[in-house]
């Protein structure tokens, strides 16, 4: 029994091998699973890694390129926002030419601005753009100056005096040259009738810009007398008038006891820019004429001089038939109010208003008075 019972215990070599292949394939199976769950819990870090590597390498790239192309201009970006009438879009402030101590043509451009945008606009009469002063968030409309022969047409020239509270004007006039201005607009200001025959138009400072558009806009197919008031001979340096000007009884006699120094012929280069602008004007269109008043030299618009204007047409139409004659008039609130009294608001809209004024005294039957 005890022989049969020791004998009975041994296990044979067959099923110990076969113990031992299952105990390996289990092991081998373990060692599997914990090689594949180790992979997996490293795959996303690796990814990560990866990612990281990616973004860091796409911002060195795109700011080195970004660096050279604001350097050597290869790439033309597109502007992140088109000029319209309801947003601000930044334009460069290219040139700042100072007419007078007070006053300046500021030049601003954008390079992704299109081709003739303009183009229309300088047909329609008198319109204007807004500049944005971003600290108080207000804007102030200013009327575009024509582009000269050989400047960029599609450049905003702005014509603006600093004045003492002129948050905006300021604003401006403390811009370095290559700063952003912000910029609204166009905007249409007052719209050329069809068949316009005689312009007259009074125009006081800064007020000259809207009477250099409407004689830019209608060119060589109208009359137009065009009597501007500055404050200072700086303002409208070697203009010479058509209609000669001379001060009053009062101006002639207190200038004996003044040393204001009068004005005198000047050759073309030393003409100002707006004087010239005007005189490239008259050569296009014989039929317009420039008287200047000047009120340190105490020459004034008179409402004579307004007369001598308008009778300086004579009583006939354009061969285009009957046309229209109108007074324009352009510049400070006050100036504005003297000739042709207040505008009113209606509704929240700014009105013309009934004319008042001088120009309200004076006979000018089958004449259109318009405050701009």
């Amino acid at each position: 029994m005890a022989c049969t019972l020791r004998h009975g215990l041994r296990l044979s070599p067959r099923i110990r091998n076969s113990s031992l292949n299952q105990s390996l394939a289990v092991r081998g199976r373990f060692a599997r699973s914990q090689h594949t769950s180790t992979n997996i819990s490293n795959a996303p870090v690796k990814a990560k890694r990866s990612s990281l590597r990616g973004i860091a390498a796409s911002i060195f790239f795109f700011g080195t390129g970004w660096a050279l192309n604001s350097h050597y201009k290869f790439i033309p970006f597109s502007s992140p926002q088109p000029l319209n009438d309801l947003t601000f879009t930044p334009f460069a402030l290219k040139h700042k030419d100072m007419i007078s101590p007070t006053s300046a043509i500021f030049t601003l451009s954008q390079s992704h601005i299109p081709p003739g945008t303009f183009d229309d606009w300088w047909k329609k009469g008198v319109w204007s753009i807004e500049i944005k002063q971003p600290q108080l968030q207000i804007a102030r409309a200013y009327t575009p100056l024509p582009p000269l022969d050989g400047s960029d047409p599609d450049a905003l020239r702005l014509l603006v005096r600093r004045e003492q509270r002129g948050e905006v004007s300021g604003y401006l006039h403390r811009r370095s040259q290559g700063a952003d201005v912000e910029v609204r607009g166009p905007a249409t200001e007052y719209k050329l009738p069809e068949n316009v025959d005689q312009v007259v138009f009074l125009a006081g400072g800064t007020g000259v810009a809207p009477a250099i558009q409407v004689a830019y806009a209608l060119g060589h197919k109208a009359r137009i007398a065009v009597l501007w008031a500055s404050r200072s001979r700086e303002d409208c340096l070697g203009g010479q008038s058509d209609d000669p000007v001379t001060p009053g009884w009062y101006a002639s006699f207190t200038s004996l006891f003044s040393n204001t120094q009068h004005h005198t012929a000047v050759s073309g280069d030393e003409k100002g820019l707006i004087v010239r602008q005007l005189d490239a004007l008259k050569r296009d269109n014989k039929a317009l004429t420039v008287d200047y008043f000047v009120d340190e030299e105490s020459t004034y618009i008179s409402t004579q001089n307004v007369r001598n204007a308008v009778a300086r047409f004579p009583n006939q139409s354009t061969t285009h038939g009957q046309g229209k004659k109108i007074v324009l008039v352009s510049g400070p609130e006050g100036f504005i109010n003297y000739w042709a009294g207040p505008k009113q608001w209606l509704n929240g809209r700014e009105v013309q208003g009934p004319l008042g004024g001088a120009l309200a005294h004076m006979d000018l039957k089958g004449w259109q008075v318009v405050k701009l």
